[in-house]
């Protein structure tokens, strides 16, 4: 279980981790002023968390009608409604103004990967290098169906484009498209114990173990293994960064460098893939 217990201005890949907190109670939001699609899975991801220990969430929303109207179009009202919450109220912003390719949704059978990656291609395909959207599509496809297949859970999944700097944000968030997967599952580390080849002694040796081209807790199949390392692979090959969250442990992979980080722990996993529009220009 885990919690935002204090009051969040920025909610990002960067800063999620920074907020979080044990034991989930409240997620105040009232300060907030810009959210990724990383903050908004990973805040689903802790919400759900709590509800499945049998804690009672309450959902402070932000101040900023602006910020209600991001929100909404990220998906965040379909949050609320599942959790029983009432909902923020705010009209959705547009595509054109939130970015917002995929709002947060589900993918709870194995047709919903197929469903989330045409949704990519008809929303992406006339905005973005078409490597970029292969890259995505078969990159939602693998964590999908990971999701699905090793946590046993349903998968949550949106995606946004950051085109300019919103909300005061630094340029870092520009021109990127950003897609993200999150499940409440038993994690990478318990999906590679299952197997009686691998046993990882942390979180963080276990993604790293995931990483590696044919690992796989479906060790009856010798074919299995490829589909992290491959989008890896894809993702950082046209300058992009893949973050990869499980238990304890946070992977961030871009070009050659790697930053491990040990965080506050979530059930399942969660899979960032951040990419530049237009490679190379």
């Amino acid at each position: 279980m885990a919690t935002l217990p204090r009051e969040p201005k920025v909610l990002t890949i960067s800063s999620f981790d920074a907020t979080l907190g044990v034991g989930l109670q409240e997620c105040r939001l009232d300060s907030l002023a810009f959210i990724d699609a990383y903050g908004l899975v990973g805040m689903a991801i802790a919400i759900r968390a709590g509800l499945a220990g049998g804690e009672k969430v309450e959902v402070t929303a932000p101040a900023r009608t602006g910020m209600r109207e991001h929100l909404a179009a990220m998906g965040f009202d379909d949050l609320l409604r599942q959790i029983g919450h009432p909902e923020l109220g705010a009209e959705a912003e547009t595509m054109e103004a939130s970015g917002v390719v995929v709002p947060l949704r589900s993918a709870a059978d194995a047709g919903g990967e197929q469903a989330i990656s045409q949704l990519l291609w008809d929303q992406l395909r006339d905005r973005v290098d078409p490597q970029v959207l292969a890259a995505l599509g078969e990159g939602v496809w693998e964590m999908v169906a990971n999701a699905l297949e090793h946590s046993g859970a349903d998968a949550s999944v949106m995606a946004q484009v950051y085109r300019t700097a919103r909300f005061g944000q630094p340029p870092d968030h520009d021109d990127k498209v950003q897609v993200v997967i999150g499940d409440t599952g038993r994690g990478i580390r318990a999906a590679l114990a299952s197997s009686p080849a691998y046993a990882p002694r942390s979180d963080l040796e276990a993604i790293e173990l995931a990483l590696q081209y044919l690992v796989s807790s479906v060790h009856e199949d010798p074919g299995r293994g490829q589909g992290l390392s491959t989008t890896a692979e894809h993702v950082v090959g046209l300058g992009g960064k893949m973050t990869i969250r499980s238990g304890e442990g946070k992977l961030t992979i871009a070009g050659e460098e790697r930053e491990a980080e040990t965080v506050t722990a979530l059930p399942g996993t969660i899979v960032s893939l951040s990419l530049p529009l237009y490679p190379g220009s």
